[in-house]
């Protein structure tokens, strides 16, 4: 864990100077934007006015590309996203866009049937494995977090990457990494990380955190209650889900005023 960052700091506490230069928002979707699993009309229409006043909003999930694809599709004024913890592109009316090498699902599916063996259920595949480029994806099951961290070290013997949101656990066979695919795409419109905020909930949201990358990391209130199992902590927090994704949205606008 990053020393430096043990303390996450109220977003009010963030300098107008430093929201006032962001140009891009990239956000986890499940439980950060959403609330029970629905996108509010809040969040809806902080995200237009968002766009309205220069900045993108670029969704950034674990969900597959299938679904990705039509939330951007719908989200009022969102041109592209990122699906699969940053291993897929996605543009309405455009293919999908691989970031990584396409994975070998019979290799990751022999992994997670190994895991399984110690394990008091085994792991479930996810039904959206049809609209998937880049990963796996496996029901989580109720599993809580110590459980979930615990199966990394049998993972990595396996040669698999192991992570996992609120709502799945993920392998695949490159290093997932959010962060890493963010600064990717903004770079092609000259858009630096000092010029990007980003926000999320969860362990696959990490590489949103990494310090030095954004100049604004925000985590929801759920991150607090995660420290011991993620790698990296977020500068700033906000308010749990959707309510703190509202938030740093109008703390956004407000700088811009």
């Amino acid at each position: 864990m990053d020393t430096l960052l043990a303390s996450p700091q109220p977003l009010s506490a963030a300098p107008p100077a430093l929201l006032a230069g962001i140009r891009l928002l990239a956000t986890d979707i499940d439980d950060t934007m959403t609330h029970a699993g629905v996108l509010t009309p809040a969040v809806v229409a902080a995200v237009a006015r968002l766009v309205a006043a220069g900045i993108e909003v670029l969704p950034v999930s674990g969900r597959s590309a299938g679904e990705v694809l039509g939330l951007a599709r719908y989200l009022p004024g969102v041109r592209r996203a990122i699906a699969e913890n940053g291993a897929t592109l996605l543009r309405p009316d455009n293919p999908p866009l691989a970031l990584r090498a396409t994975p070998d699902r019979v290799r990751l599916r022999e992994a997670a049937a190994a895991l399984s063996r110690d394990l008091a259920a085994p792991l479930v595949e996810a039904a959206d494995a049809f609209c998937r480029v880049g990963d796996l994806a496996f029901e989580r099951g109720g599993r809580a977090d110590g459980e979930l961290q615990g199966l990394h070290t049998p993972a990595a013997k396996l040669g698999v990457f192991l992570l996992w949101s609120s709502v799945h656990l993920h392998l695949s066979l490159a290093a997932p990494d959010k962060g890493a695919a963010v600064l990717e795409l903004a770079a092609v419109d000259g858009i630096a990380g000092g010029a990007i905020a980003t926000i999320g909930d969860s362990p696959n949201d990490a590489g949103l955190w990494v310090p030095g990358r954004f100049a604004l990391p925000v985590g929801t209130a759920a991150v607090m209650r995660q420290r011991a199992v993620l790698p990296h902590l977020p500068q700033w927090v906000v308010g749990e889900g959707a309510l703190g994704w509202v938030e740093l949205a109008e703390a956004l606008l407000a700088a811009r005023k």
